[in-house]
C-alpha cells in the first residue's frame, strides 16, 4: 500500500474514532439499553466516562469510540456509544441489540484497558485485514459475555438492513451467524 493511501486511511480511521463536541443525544432507550449491558457485563467500564450519542448512516447502527483530544492532552478519558437515529434500529430484536451493544462495549473495554498508549496501536486499521480482526476479536468477547444467539440474531437482521454495497464488507468483517455457531460448538465442547 502507498504511503499516501496509508496516511489516508489512518487520518480517515482517526476522524472516525473521534468524539466530536456537541453530538445529538440519543434516545432515552439507547441510554437504557447500553448503561443495563454495561452494569450487567462489564464491570471494569463502571468508573468511565461514557456518553451516548446518535449519528446516521445506511449502513452502521452502532459505533464505539473515545476522544483523541482528550487522549492527546492527557485528560481523562471519555468514550462514546454513537447510536444511529433511523427508525430501521428499533425493528432490530431486543436481544441483537443488547448484543451489538456487547460487542461495541467490548471495544471500549480494549480502548480503555491498562496504558491509553496502546492506542496508538490503532493506526493499524489502515493494514489489511486488520479491521477484521479488531471486529472479530469484540464479537468473541460479546460471545463469552453470553450474548452469542443475540449476536446471531443481529447479523441476520443486518445483513437485511444494509445497502448491498456494504453487504461484503460487513460479512467479511464480523463474525456470520455460521461462524457464531461454529464457536459456540467448539466452546461447549
Amino acid at each position: 500500500m502507498s504511503r499516501c493511501r496509508s496516511t489516508i486511511l489512518v487520518a480517515a480511521f482517526l476522524a472516525s474514532v473521534a468524539v466530536a463536541p456537541g453530538q445529538p443525544v440519543a434516545p432515552e432507550w439507547a441510554e437504557r439499553l447500553v448503561r443495563n449491558v454495561q452494569s450487567s457485563s462489564f464491570p471494569e467500564l463502571a468508573k468511565k466516562d461514557i456518553r451516548i450519542d446518535q449519528f446516521t448512516s445506511d449502513s452502521d447502527y452502532f459505533q464505539a469510540r473515545f476522544s483523541i483530544p482528550r487522549f492527546i492532552l492527557g485528560r481523562r478519558m471519555r468514550y462514546v456509544i454513537r447510536v444511529n437515529s433511523g427508525a430501521t434500529l428499533l425493528t432490530a430484536p431486543e436481544d441483537s441489540r443488547r448484543a451489538i451493544v456487547a460487542h461495541e462495549l467490548a471495544h471500549l473495554a480494549y480502548y480503555a484497558k491498562g496504558n491509553r498508549l496502546h492506542l496508538l496501536g490503532l493506526w493499524r486499521f489502515a493494514r489489511k485485514g486488520y479491521r477484521e480482526r479488531f471486529e472479530k476479536r469484540a464479537d468473541v468477547e460479546a460471545l463469552r459475555l453470553g450474548y452469542a444467539q443475540g449476536l446471531k440474531q443481529y447479523r441476520v437482521w443486518l445483513y437485511e438492513h444494509v445497502p448491498p454495497s456494504s453487504l461484503m464488507e460487513k460479512k467479511r468483517d464480523y463474525l456470520s451467524p455460521d461462524e457464531i455457531d461454529a464457536l459456540e460448538r467448539t466452546t461447549r465442547e
